[in-house]
């Protein structure tokens, strides 16, 4: 039977471990921290419920639910609350929510009627045709305009890749609303006749997570494979033995341990598999040191409900660009973590997820905490009213948190899945890598 060796205990290794030794294979993961999960983080303290990571998935696809319902998780799973279906958004100062039809997008403030009025001309702006990369801006301002980029695109970009929409690749971020308007010559048309062509049964998308947080998925993968997850053991390097099958070496604080292999499958940040591979490519390491990452740190912060005059009647806020130029703001926006999910803090108590830095403030880490938490307090002051100091304070700093699919990044990816190939042609064995494509 073929070896297969994972690299990275994070959401992407464990989810292949397990399908994998589902369908009978031999396969190890190698983690070098003491704990599955990777960026998902879950902790508990006085009360509250803080995500140090992603706060929720979406349950797209079905293969969501198998795999909760294979784990034995599946009576954990929460749905978002219906009280978190608001998305505000600041504009001037003030929380204005994201219109959810067609009555609310002719009634709301956050756009002007020209901006209306140039979002409704979307279905006859002719497809581009062009051969050069397409920034999320550039395709957002020529199809909707300016100030649909300014008041809904920039803040949902800020809100999944604290990125930069000037700076992000429309082809790699959004590949489906590149595809809409290549297929059918626009976004409008394209949701049109996109449904006609779709034969299966919709499946209503829902925010979801677990009582006890989304840590509950990697736990219980790493305790179903046992001896299998590895973990507090980094790879130090990577080589063909005699026999023309792959070795790695592992290092724990004190055993070295060397592992054979037929295939090696990467579930590790681009920088890290960039070290790994780069004795058998030096192509493949340089094209994975250019994909970028954005640093992001998250300030928790738990109030006493009394002190909240808000209704927090929603998912949270996010901030435009614009509004943080214009007025000063430092976080990029605020999850009520406490509306959208119950158990986030203790009776009588709410509890924000705030973030900062991200493209937009990529020097972040150079604040200390209490610079940190000022410039939080302050935003939370002048957009919700809040003047009280949080009951509960959980600083938590990710320097390497979010990849940034930047132009070009497509021709990265190609050179990359060209130089795989020719390791597996040379080698006859494999190597996967689980992220980035």
């Amino acid at each position: 039977m073929e070896k297969i060796l994972i690299i990275g205990g994070g959401i992407s290794g464990l989810t292949t471990a397990y399908w994998l030794d589902k369908k009978g294979l031999d396969v190890t993961v190698i983690e070098k921290e003491n704990r599955g999960g990777g960026s998902i983080r879950t902790e508990k303290d006085s009360g509250y419920l803080i995500e140090c990571g992603p706060n929720s998935t979406l349950d797209t696809f079905v293969e969501i639910d198998d795999l909760c319902k294979d784990l034995g998780i599946f009576k954990d799973k929460i749905d978002a609350s219906d009280n978190a279906k608001n998305r505000y958004v600041v504009r001037d100062g003030r929380l204005r929510p994201l219109p959810t039809g067609p009555l609310q997008f002719i009634t709301t403030d956050l756009w002007s009627i020209q901006g209306k009025l140039r979002l409704m001309c979307e279905p006859f702006i002719k497809k581009y045709n062009g051969s050069s990369d397409e920034t999320i801006a550039q395709f957002v301002v020529r199809r909707t305009g300016q100030e649909f980029l300014d008041y809904a695109i920039d803040p949902f970009v800020t809100g999944v890749f604290a990125g930069d929409p000037s700076r992000l690749s429309l082809k790699s971020c959004f590949p489906k609303m590149y595809s809409l308007e290549q297929d059918y010559g626009g976004l409008l048309k394209g949701g049109i006749f996109g449904k006609r062509k779709k034969t299966e049964p919709k499946r209503k998308m829902k925010l979801i997570s677990f009582v006890n947080g989304l840590q509950t998925i990697p736990d219980t993968i790493s305790k179903i494979l046992g001896d299998r997850f590895i973990k507090g053991s980094s790879v130090t390097s990577l080589r063909m033995d005699r026999d023309n099958r792959f070795e790695v070496t592992c290092q724990d604080v004190k055993y070295k341990e060397v592992f054979r292999c037929d295939k090696v499958i990467f579930a590790t940040p681009a920088w890290v598999t960039a070290g790994i591979v780069q004795p058998l490519s030096e192509t493949l390491a340089a094209a994975l040191k250019q994909i970028e990452y954005v640093p992001v740190v998250i300030i928790f912060t738990g109030y006493g409900r009394k002190k909240i005059k808000h209704p927090l009647d929603g998912f949270g806020f996010l901030i435009p660009s614009k509004e943080s130029k214009k007025t000063g703001y430092n976080i990029l926006g605020s999850i009520w973590s406490s509306t959208v999910f119950p158990g986030r803090a203790g009776a009588g108590n709410v509890a924000f997820t705030n973030i900062l830095g991200g493209g937009r403030k990529p020097d972040i880490l150079k604040y200390d905490d209490k610079e940190l938490l000022d410039m939080t307090l302050m935003d939370l002051n002048a957009i919700l009213g809040i003047n009280e100091q949080p009951d509960f304070i959980r600083i938590i700093r990710q320097p390497m948190a979010i990849p940034q699919y930047t132009i070009g990044h497509q021709d990265r990816i190609d050179v990359i899945k060209r130089e795989l190939a020719k390791i597996k042609a040379f080698t006859s064995q494999e190597i996967i890598l689980t992220e980035f494509q």
